[in-house]
């Protein structure tokens, strides 16, 4: 399959024209391939082959283009007194309309903006309307994507061309690339006339490319079949400036935000970090093993990512892939402070543009070890053993855990909202010392939904569950069931099936042990109705028939006993005779069908057709072929090329994955697809476009019959899809589907607690390819307590007195 950095059929006009462009400015060597399972027909050595000198000749370049007053946007296109529209997404604490107009770059869809100067929040759109919302008064500046440029037509088009998305001019992906590394290299050769703000444009551009290339909207060959050898080059040449010590990229001359896009285009070509990050072993490896892209400016030390990586190591699988992970080839870690240089290029306006994947989210400027804090203020267990956690530890747990709501059921989600309605009073919330002096706990979580889960998982139940459930028991002997009902509700969504995680004795600031404990849920509506806790005796749950808690038993010791790693918990009887043995196939991939089934969608589109309930249906209307998708940039594949070994063809000598052994149609189920896809080192598709679960545009000649026909994904329905039956949501015991409602987003972090002025989640089950509203799901100012450094001015937000600091 070779994924979307496989070579491709070379069109004579691109060809003619790149070459005639590149003749007249260098030597260009022929190379391997960029990703390791691509080959390509070398001629000649380039090793041996004498080419001049990219530095030299890049630096000679990017003098030649003028100064840095020719290289900026004018802003003379600006208008004031109007607004625009918020579809693309909202950037806060944004310093200038110029640095929003940035922002707009780096969203493909963006190709209006309108900034408003007296919050600064940014609001990305992708037309020309106002809608009269996102900004009033006299004080909302818009404009467009980009200005008119008379000077644009005296500098070469092939680096100064930024055409992303836009209407009037062709994709320039190599040239964009070609841009990125000639400014790496001028910031490295001290060039005096480039210009911070210029600097950032070019990063911020090339960030929508590297979008593109993982929503599959970009084709692979875009960069690469052509002119492999070109890009590798240059992919070469900035690893090059990304391991050269002397090179001092910093947020004053918008470096750091520069090199760390290079490094995501590294990461994201090569699929590890060796040469995004030279010589830095502890940044390769949490990469390798966990899919973690650190966008911080390298302001975590090795101690800190170690503990991030310990971190993710003790999450259950369901947590990282349909919450941290979701739809994204990596999760970015920010740390927005470490952007910051003056009031115009704060941290807000330059921490976004590394950030080129939907799932990210932003650390604040501390390391592990700084100090503790209490994560059970205002509650009985304040104060004993286990209750404390590291600060940094803390922060990375809550914003982890806004992740987790995007994995909810149908059920959860009402379980959160029924629970939040009914817990009027401060001591009914685990969290109860929330915005302490303030607006209560009660009111807090009401308000900000959104916040539930990050709050009481992230900052309590990752740190010391056993705490949590005693929380909930000394309260439920008083008469107030509610702590217990949200200890419960936060076990279901960290829980499997019949197992789940619990955590304790945080050491060595912030590494805690885990432990397996046994669940049994309650038939019919999975709520948990038993829990085993190694050494630690057993809990039973009872319930109303509206699935209110009302009652509890537990045989185990007084206070909040911590698990044994000496004992391990027997397991429940399974609810349900098993089944005879079925002619069935059996799913091992371990990964089960959603138990509201998966999207499917029309070949050749960004279409989908129906929801599929039968995941062995095979024949008739409902029969569905397949495509698989790359793991890295979620572009999908239709066949084996080179064909594989042992295959028969079709009759334009195609190796199709979905057809039979001797090229001829044949029947697949889901399980099928998956395995298939997976074997092939590929996946089944879980991207809603038109290049990834749509399996490329229509008429495109891409072949293997899959225009127009009925395609396998792996994307669970939800309640928008046509045919979606809503009871499934009421026969599943585990979280199985994307939530159906959006999160609210925070954006700014007390480092006692997380006090939000929150908005719609632009991030939750949105991608980047089937809706232009896609900012990834992170803080985006910060509100800190005086012993973290923040030069940047908070937006406003709730406030809560600190508890400690």
């Amino acid at each position: 399959g070779g994924g979307p950095f496989s070579t491709h059929a070379k069109s004579p006009q691109t060809a003619s024209h790149r070459t005639q462009a590149r003749s007249s400015h260098r030597s260009w060597p022929t190379s391997r391939s960029l990703a390791p399972t691509t080959t390509t027909n070398t001629t000649h050595d380039h090793e041996k082959q004498k080419i001049m000198p990219l530095k030299t000749t890049n630096l000679l370049f990017v003098l030649a283009l003028g100064s840095a007053d020719a290289l900026k946007s004018t802003t003379t296109c600006f208008g004031r007194a109007r607004g625009a529209c918020a579809d693309v997404g909202v950037a806060k604490g944004i310093s200038s309309a110029a640095t929003c107009q940035v922002q707009c770059l780096s969203m493909p869809d963006c190709k209006y903006f309108s900034y408003d100067d007296k919050v600064k929040r940014c609001h990305m759109c992708s037309s020309d309307v106002d809608d009269g919302e996102s900004c009033v008064g006299d004080h909302c500046v818009h404009g467009p994507r980009r200005c008119a440029d008379p000077a644009a037509a005296l500098r070469d088009p092939r680096v100064r061309s930024r055409a992303i998305s836009t209407d009037d001019a062709p994709t320039t992906s190599l040239d964009l690339l070609e841009a990125a590394v000639t400014t790496a290299e001028a910031l490295c050769g001290g060039v005096e006339t480039l210009d911070a703000m210029d600097t950032l444009t070019t990063a911020a551009e090339f960030n929508g490319l590297l979008k593109q290339m993982i929503a599959g909207d970009v084709a692979g060959y875009a960069v690469y079949g052509e002119f492999l050898d070109d890009a590798e080059y240059l992919a070469r040449e900035a690893a090059a400036v990304l391991g050269d010590a002397s090179c001092a990229p910093s947020p004053c001359n918008a470096g750091l935000a520069l090199f760390a896009t290079l490094e995501a285009f590294l990461v994201l070509v090569d699929g590890h970090g060796e040469r995004a990050w030279p010589g830095d072993a502890e940044r390769q490896h949490v990469f390798a093993d966990h899919k973690i892209f650190f966008a911080d400016g390298k302001f975590l030390s090795d101690y800190t990512v170690a503990r991030v990586e310990k971190f993710v190591e003790g999450l259950p699988t369901h947590l990282i892939e349909r919450g941290v992970r979701a739809y994204s080839p990596f999760t970015t870690v920010q740390v927005k402070n470490a952007f910051h240089c003056n009031s115009e290029l704060s941290g807000a306006s330059q921490f976004l543009i590394p950030t080129v994947t939907v799932r990210a989210f932003n650390l604040h400027n501390v390391q592990s070890g700084a100090w503790k804090e209490e994560a059970f203020s205002n509650t009985p267990v304040a104060g004993t053993g286990g209750t404390k956690g590291d600060i940094f530890q803390t922060i990375l747990r809550h914003e982890a855990a806004h992740q987790f709501d995007r994995t909810m059921n149908g059920r959860q989600l009402r379980l959160r909202n029924d629970l939040a309605e009914a817990s009027r009073l401060v001591e009914h919330w685990p969290r109860a010392g929330v915005a302490r002096g303030g607006i209560g706990a009660a009111e807090f979580f009401k308000t900000y939904k959104g916040e539930i889960i990050a709050s009481q998982v992230g900052n309590q139940y990752l740190l010391s569950t056993s705490n949590q459930l005693e929380h909930g028991r000394l309260h439920a002997d008083e008469g107030n069931f509610m702590p217990l009902a949200w200890f419960l509700f936060d076990l279901d969504i960290v829980g499997e099936a019949t197992t789940a995680t619990f955590y304790e004795n945080e050491k060595d600031d912030g590494i805690v042990d885990t432990y397996t404990v046994q669940i049994e849920r309650a038939p019919g509506h999975g709520a948990v109705a038993g829990l085993r806790v190694p050494g630690c005796g057993e809990w039973t749950f009872a319930y109303y028939s509206n699935g209110t808690l009302f009652d509890y038993t537990y045989d185990g010791p007084a206070g909040a006993c911590e698990p044994s790693a000496d004992v391990v918990a027997v397991a429940y009887p399974t609810q349900v005779p098993t089944p005879a043995p079925s002619q069935v196939p059996t799913a091992y991939h371990n990964l089960d069908f959603p138990a509201c089934g998966v999207k499917i969608f029309e070949g050749g589109k960004n279409v989908v057709s129906d929801c599929a309930r039968d995941e062995w249906i095979e024949e008739g209307e409902q029969a569905n072929r397949f495509g698989c998708c790359d793991t890295i940039t979620n572009a999908c594949v239709r066949k084996a090329d080179p064909p594989r070994a042992g295959r028969g063809l079709d009759g334009k000598d195609n190796d199709c994955f979905w057809k039979s052994d001797t090229g001829d149609p044949r029947a697949t189920h889901w399980h099928f697809a998956h395995e298939t896809c997976t074997d092939l080192g590929l996946k089944l598709c879980d991207v809603e476009s038109v290049a990834s679960a749509g399996c490329g545009k229509h008429g495109t000649g891409l072949k293997c019959h899959l225009d127009g026909e009925r395609l396998w994904t792996n994307i669970p329905c939800d309640a928008d899809t046509p045919g979606y039956d809503a009871t499934c949501e009421l026969a599943t015991p585990v979280p199985t589907a994307m939530a159906t409602e959006e999160e609210e987003e925070p954006t700014g972090l007390d480092l006692d607690e997380a006090i939000f002025e929150l908005e719609e989640d632009w991030g939750l089950d949105i991608h980047w390819s089937d809706a232009p509203t896609l900012l990834p799901t992170y803080a985006s100012t910060d509100s800190t307590t005086d012993a973290v450094t923040n030069a940047e001015t908070p937006t406003e937000t709730p406030t809560e007195t600190p508890t400690e600091s």
